[in-house]
């Protein structure tokens, strides 16, 4: 995982810690000696204060040191453990799944075809609702599959899976709010794209953002649906030219969504403007 920029600014610190007190102490004595010049009679205190500053230096070599010692150590270890579970054909779930959601308009950004697939599609239609019109402006093909919202039965299992007190209803207005932001990313102004929509009779197992499907270099991020739960949906990152296995069963399985759907085709995006 990346960094904070705290934490770098913390590492910055500690590395450097002993020569930047080296620097403000030798300052303080260039700037005194500006305005104060030492007497002979401070001779006993500059050498003094020359001693502290080489103790300093010294101090500094030791610290550097012992922490270029420890982050070897910390490598050799992460090293190990990783041949060790390269051998053992075992991999650890934390460097399997994402630890932080990685979607950014820059994952749309010069994509000719895009995938998407949810229950609901509630944040990405909403946070990437600009991104997605601008790809229709480009001349993309959009397909996005989320839940058929007249199938009273997969709405009342939404109900069962989901945490607090909710209703069919409740589902059914999120998901017309949903086909209105769809609607709207349609009639983007000067759209060359195609957008489709497929609705699903049935809860998915997992979510898909597909990008460029099926060129060598085409990626997906597949997320995980839990139960009655608020914490995030486990989401993993597969690449074609990476896991053509895994990658071409997940692609498969978004085609066999697909083909489950009730579709509908946006005409807005067709030649519009």
């Amino acid at each position: 995982m990346k960094p904070s920029r705290f934490q770098v600014i913390v590492e910055y610190l500690l590395d450097n810690l002993f020569d930047i007190f080296t620097i403000l102490v030798a300052g303080y004595l260039v700037i005194r000696h500006q305005i104060s010049p030492f007497a002979t009679s401070d001779i006993a205190e500059l050498a003094t204060w020359i001693l502290g500053v080489l103790g300093l230096i010294a101090v500094s070599g030791l610290w550097e040191r012992n922490r270029r010692l420890n982050r070897i150590e910390k490598l050799s270890e992460e090293s190990r453990d990783l041949i060790v579970r390269r051998l053992s054909r075992k991999a650890r779930a934390g460097d399997f799944f994402l630890s932080e959601r990685s979607l950014s308009d820059k994952t749309f950004a010069s994509a000719s075809t895009i995938y998407l697939s949810g229950i609901t599609l509630t944040r990405t239609t909403r946070e990437y609702m600009y991104a997605l019109g601008q790809r229709l402006v480009a001349g993309a093909n959009i397909r996005i599959i989320i839940v058929d919202p007249t199938v009273e039965a997969v709405l009342e299992e939404f109900v069962l899976r989901s945490m607090g007190d909710t209703t069919p209803e409740y589902w059914r207005s999120r998901l017309q709010t949903v086909e209105t932001v769809i609607d709207a990313i349609a009639k983007t102004p000067g759209s060359k794209g195609i957008l489709e929509v497929g609705y699903l009779p049935y809860t998915p197992s997992f979510g898909f953002v597909m990008i460029d499907p099926d060129e060598p270099h085409g990626f997906c991020f597949v997320e995980l649906y839990h139960h009655k739960s608020a914490e995030p949906n486990p989401v993993f990152e597969l690449r074609a030219s990476d896991d053509p296995y895994w990658y071409s069963f997940f692609r498969r399985q978004y085609e066999i969504l697909w083909n489950s759907c009730r579709v509908k085709r946006l005409p807005d995006t067709a030649g519009a403007g």
